[in-house]
């Protein structure tokens, strides 16, 4: 999988099905077994919030959702096709990442993170460190789910942060943090 895996930056109008969707999210924060996770978190804080965008999914309605790995589903946030307003927000990606079927939104809660690791140097700044490389992991975790299943994603970190978070209706959940911005879709050429 390692060899095969390319981001993709041309989505194909084909759907995603509900079940793909439900592997990337999955992927990225699901539980394995008792309260392990599919990807490595520092003392098993946690921070990452998964907020599915979803446009063009059979047997998921338009709308903004939020994944809970506890009971590994994802609860309506606000409906409609917010994918073009997500993708407005990125600095140079917004022709194609509105098309992907999907856009997998990461944030943390930096915060929390800075006082859970607050006694550890450099002092105020480890627990940030912590969440954006666990938002890597999960970001890896979906590349590679999506390669398995024959279909392309692709990791943005370019966005306007405030216009992301200005968003209304809101997209990213209070008191987090935009970390990066994944699109996941059908290839337009058929290859992932």
């Amino acid at each position: 999988m390692l060899t095969r895996r390319r981001s993709t930056r041309g989505f194909g109008s084909r759907p995603l099905s509900i079940a793909q969707v439900a592997l990337m999210v999955w992927a990225a924060q699901g539980r394995t077994t008792g309260e392990h996770r599919t990807c490595p978190s520092a003392h098993a804080l946690y921070p990452l919030t998964l907020t599915v965008v979803a446009g063009n999914v059979d047997g998921l309605a338009a709308g903004t959702y939020q994944y809970d790995a506890e009971r590994d589903v994802l609860t309506l946030i606000t409906a409609g096709d917010h994918r073009d307003r997500v993708a407005g927000t990125t600095l140079a990606d917004h022709a194609w990442l509105r098309r992907a079927g999907a856009q997998l939104l990461l944030s943390g809660d930096l915060e929390a993170a800075a006082r859970h690791f607050a006694d550890q140097p450099p002092l105020g700044q480890r627990g940030a460190r912590y969440v954006w490389l666990e938002a890597g992991h999960a970001s890896q975790n979906i590349y590679l789910q999506a390669t398995e299943a024959g279909l392309g994603a692709v990791l943005v970190a370019g966005f306007d942060d405030d216009r992301l978070l200005g968003l209304t209706p809101a997209v990213v959940p209070s008191g987090q943090h935009p970390l990066g911005l994944l699109g996941v879709g059908h290839p337009a050429d058929g290859r992932s």
